[in-house]
């Protein structure tokens, strides 16, 4: 698993250059020479050791299992944070070479304060060539926050058009609070819950609304649920609101349901939410605000569970990636 909530805070480049330079200004000397090159040894330190921080804390993109490689890509680019990450290497290599530079003239005899003077010149400079990047490192690591730290356990992901009532009953059914409000896109992240069914921790994600359309044409928001459908279901809690006041047609529901059979091949229950507005009886229906048929959902959800796990066990590979083994008695 990968826990990108660690990533460390990314300074501007004035701030870096403030940092770096503050605590130059601490350094002391018995001579004007000697007092120069421990400023400029405090450059170096402080200066490599902040890039290193940053760029080891980062995992290598083209390693991390599936679902968290193409989540990053999603959510923030892995060309691009490596792109951001190549610039401070690059950096970090100018500003050792200026300070090397630096610390041979003053052993050379040239006057001390004349190449300090110099030298932060040039770092600061370098410094500034790269706060675009500094800037989009700390911006990717706040959004790469949202992305959920997932355990090995068998997992429900609970899908649906927007605005359907996913959110409220993964609320009920699970530890997870997500946040509930009438308009289309409410979540806006994955959001990861636990239950216990049947004796057994379960997983619950509830994922943004999907709408019904190529994948090429799914918005980032949308590309996430799609994700977790595609690496982390072992069961797909499908939601339908029959009273289309989530302001989609019945028809389009279905379809999109239709879809996510075909294309995702995972064991799905299929529940209509709003049960205290309607009185359809072909699907489970369930109300969020009344409690009405919560409890049937959950015994559905966990006889799907016993199903797939009496025939197959899932398996987390040493990358973090998952398969499937048949059981063996």
């Amino acid at each position: 698993m990968q826990d990108f909530k660690k990533l460390p805070t990314v300074l501007t480049a004035d701030e870096l250059v403030d940092k770096v330079f503050r605590r130059a200004a601490r350094a002391e000397g018995r001579t004007p020479k000697e007092k120069a090159l421990n400023k400029l040894s405090t450059i170096s330190n402080v200066s490599r050791d902040y890039f290193k921080k940053i760029i080891t804390s980062h995992p290598s993109y083209e390693n991390l299992p599936e679902f968290y490689r193409e989540m990053v890509d999603v959510v923030v680019g892995i060309r691009n944070l490596k792109k951001a990450l190549a610039a401070l290497k690059w950096a970090d290599g100018m500003i050792q070479r200026v300070i090397s530079k630096g610390v041979r003239e003053i052993k050379g005899g040239k006057n001390p304060s004349v190449v300090v003077r110099a030298t932060y010149g040039r770092v600061a400079s370098i410094i500034e060539q790269i706060d675009d990047e500094l800037r989009f490192l700390n911006d990717a690591k706040n959004r790469m926050r949202e992305i959920p730290l997932l355990l090995d356990i068998p997992t429900v992901v609970v899908a649906g058009y927007p605005n359907v009532g996913k959110s409220s009953l993964v609320s009920i059914i699970s530890t997870v609070k997500p946040e509930v409000a009438s308009y289309p896109f409410t979540t806006k992240k994955i959001n990861v819950g636990f239950s216990d069914f049947g004796g057994r921790r379960v997983q619950i994600i509830d994922t943004p609304g999907l709408l019904d359309r190529p994948l090429s044409k799914r918005n980032r928001i949308e590309r996430r649920a799609v994700l977790a459908l595609k690496h982390l279901a072992d069961v797909i809690l499908f939601v339908i609101d029959p009273t289309e006041t989530c302001g989609y047609a019945l028809e389009k529901q279905l379809s999109l349901l239709g879809e996510i059979r075909t294309y995702f091949k995972r064991p799905t229950i299929e529940v209509y939410s709003k049960a205290d507005m309607h009185s359809l009886g072909d699907r489970i229906s369930y109300s969020a605000i009344s409690g009405e048929g919560v409890e049937r959902v959950v015994k559905e959800i966990e006889k799907k569970l016993e199903e797939v796990y009496s025939q197959t066990s899932t398996v987390i590979a040493p990358s973090g990636q998952t398969s499937t083994q048949e059981q063996h008695s």
